[in-house]
């Protein structure tokens, strides 16, 4: 089954302080499913993955092996988010209590009537509430 990666998810894979069991076992499936992520989700990867890279968190090899390993993946970026009408995302936001990043998230995988992995609890939380079911449920 494919679904929706955000990424807080997709860094825990990138550093070895913040991987869990559970986005372990994501990365174990997005190596076999298609794996949906909006546009943003590349600029969030590259600030936080280029900042990790500037401040020594990661070295030049580390930082090759995170790419290759993305860049192996079957990733679907979605670009109808920009066509999102910012009414939706509000409503989101406001019924969910969500930052406009993790609303991004919440209606892609509402859109595309897949589920979504995520560690993050807020948005774990706003997804259940929505009827968005979780790749894996958070400890």
């Amino acid at each position: 089954m494919s679904f929706v990666l955000d990424s807080s998810v997709a860094l825990s894979w990138c550093f070895t302080d913040e991987r869990t069991v559970e986005s372990q076992d994501v990365l174990k499936l997005a190596r076999t499913r298609a794996i949906f992520v909006p546009s943003l989700w590349h600029v969030e990867m590259c600030n936080i993955l280029g900042r990790a890279y500037r401040n020594g968190r990661l070295d030049e090899t580390d930082l090759g092996i995170t790419l290759k390993m993305f860049a192996a993946l079957e990733l679907h970026t979605d670009s109808a988010v920009l066509h999102v009408s910012s009414s939706v995302l509000f409503l989101l936001m406001q019924t969910y209590l969500l930052t406009a990043y993790d609303a991004v998230y919440l209606e892609l995988a509402l859109r595309l009537n897949l589920p979504l992995a995520t560690l993050d609890s807020d948005l774990a939380e706003a997804s259940k509430r929505a009827g968005v079911p979780l790749v894996v449920q958070l400890q």
